[in-house]
């Protein structure tokens, strides 16, 4: 691993220790075995090491990989549930810290980079930006269906685009807040329900 994430990953995993943010340059030195002159060449600042986090394990959290996403094969009603499924274990599994080796659920990571991460400029800008793709994608998918009479017709695809993204951030919000066991059952117990609704019918 690089120094650099090395240091990012030291600083996270003191943050989850402490439960907080308030986190000294020296504290980073001590748990990284790093000397506190190589830390100030690559960051400037403790807050620029905050920011990096935040970009690292919050943000980018928060992105899709739309392209692997466009991978998936099958049916409408298959590609829907299968992005949604693949979407939730992702969310689930988080980003990877190749330094922890105990078991930490990655919404516990999430909480404590929250309250840093809403005064941070860039988040929620990020976020509608990652939202707004996954609609798109959902939009594409939804507009095949359509053409080969599989989703209803009577619906504009970027509504119907609309209410998958809420069921999405709907159970997102569930796991973050409400600590329910796992995203892809809450996911699993609606999605029929919610194509019932959407599915065309004769």
């Amino acid at each position: 691993m690089d120094t650099k994430k090395l240091i990012l990953e030291e600083t996270l995993k003191l943050m989850i220790k402490k439960e907080n943010s308030l986190i000294s340059i020296r504290e980073i030195s001590a748990t990284s075995g790093i000397a506190i002159g190589g830390i100030y060449y690559y960051f400037s600042t403790k807050e620029e090491i905050y920011d990096e986090i935040i970009e690292r394990y919050l943000i980018d959290y928060f992105k899709f990989d739309i392209d692997k996403l466009r991978q998936i094969n099958g049916n409408e009603k298959e590609k829907i549930h299968d992005v949604m499924a693949e979407i939730f274990k992702q969310k689930e599994t988080g980003i990877e810290i190749e330094s922890i080796d105990e078991e930490i659920e990655y919404r516990y990571i999430l909480l404590i980079l929250t309250a840093k991460g809403f005064a941070y400029g860039n988040y929620l800008k990020s976020l509608h930006i990652a939202l707004n793709e996954l609609k798109e994608f959902f939009t594409e998918i939804i507009e095949e269906g359509q053409k080969n009479r599989q989703i209803r017709q009577d619906l504009p695809a970027e509504d119907i685009a609309e209410s998958l993204i809420l069921i999405y951030t709907g159970i997102q919000y569930r796991w973050d807040v409400y600590l329910i066991d796992d995203m892809i059952s809450a996911f699993e117990d609606s999605f029929e329900l919610e194509w019932e609704k959407i599915r065309f019918k004769e």
